[in-house]
């Protein structure tokens, strides 16, 4: 009978022990296990303009034409106020200015008058300075009277209000028959043709959404591309969330529409039931070489496919990983 060295039968028993030792655990490739899933985060249409309409000058309103839901184009008429004071104002102002010229003329003649006798000493010099002054009083009024003239002309352009974009009349600020004082607001309106997506994403997934080639709002059965803008540098520390701006390349939704921010995630995810808790961590756990290696996942969240930076052919234990600690010996199980 064949008698093994001492050694030799110690390193045998060794083995076996190891072997019996070794937790059966079965395996996937990460690029068979992968997940690209399919991600949603609460959004609503918004306009970037939003705006209250006031009037410029003191007025009785006599023309609202639109109703509350009307949509007005770029420059069509909101509101019309009472101008004829300010029309009268502008016919004062003109008539003071007819005067002002003649008699700016008269002066200009007399000066002459009062140069030429000065001339020929035949007028005290304090009568000629009179005549300077009357004139350069005059011209000063006239000036004065030019801006009185400016402002009624400003004054009566701001009698109409129009609209200064595409606008939805949101509320009626004053109906007709009512006095509205400088700076009242006389209407609400949105621009209907500057919408927005605002959507509120967690930060784990931000650069999911930042790096996705297809972006999609969807509400109720409609479906509309978005394109990211801009992700707003700020973060919301309750929901520990940050805000994405995105545009509408080609049709729009109705301005207030909620809905969902839809994007896939290209990265590759582990299933949630790959995911097991170590202390304070949340990782998976790898085969190498015979033995679990547990790897944490920072993004990761319990039952919900989470993402990981891995080679394609990591071996990540999907069964028997639950009592497993790392460093253990392991074997494979055959599929």
């Amino acid at each position: 009978m064949l008698r093994l060295p001492m050694i030799v039968v110690l390193a045998l028993m060794a083995m076996a022990t190891v072997a019996q030792d070794a937790v059966p655990v079965r395996v996937a490739p990460l690029s068979t296990l992968a997940l690209q899933p399919t991600r949603t985060a609460p959004a609503t249409v918004v306009s970037n303009s939003d705006v209250d309409i006031s009037a410029e000058i003191a007025a009785r309103v006599v023309e609202f034409p639109l109703r509350v839901g009307d949509v007005a184009d770029k420059g069509a008429v909101i509101v019309r106020l009472d101008c004829r004071d300010y029309e009268l104002e502008l016919d004062r102002a003109r008539a003071d200015l007819d005067v002002l010229q003649a008699r700016l003329e008269l002066a200009r003649r007399r000066l002459e008058r009062a140069r030429e006798l000065a001339a020929r000493q035949s007028l005290a010099v304090e009568i000629l300075d009179e005549r300077e002054a009357e004139r350069t009083v005059l011209a000063a009024e006239i000036a004065g009277n030019r801006a009185r003239i400016a402002q009624a002309t400003v004054a009566i352009s701001r009698c109409t209000i129009t609209s200064p974009f595409r606008a939805l009349l949101r509320e009626r600020g004053a109906p007709p028959g009512q006095y509205a004082q400088a700076g009242d607001v006389v209407a609400r309106v949105i621009d209907v043709d500057d919408l927005e997506l605002s959507a509120e994403v967690q930060l784990a997934d931000v650069p999911a959404v930042t790096d996705s080639a297809e972006l999609v709002f969807v509400t109720g059965d409609e479906r509309y591309p978005v394109r990211l803008r801009v992700a707003v540098a700020a973060i919301d520390t309750e929901t520990r969330s940050q805000e994405l701006r995105l545009v509408f390349p080609a049709a729009r939704p109705l301005n207030g529409s909620a809905g969902q921010l839809s994007w896939t995630d290209t990265r590759p995810h582990v299933p949630g039931m790959a995911l097991i808790r170590r202390g304070d961590d949340l990782g998976l756990f790898l085969v190498v070489d015979g033995h679990a290696r547990f790897v944490s996942v920072p993004a990761a969240q319990a039952g919900r496919a989470s993402p990981v930076a891995l080679p394609a052919d990591s071996l990540i234990v999907v069964e028997g990983h639950y009592g497993l600690t790392d460093g253990q010996a392991v074997r494979l199980l055959a599929d």
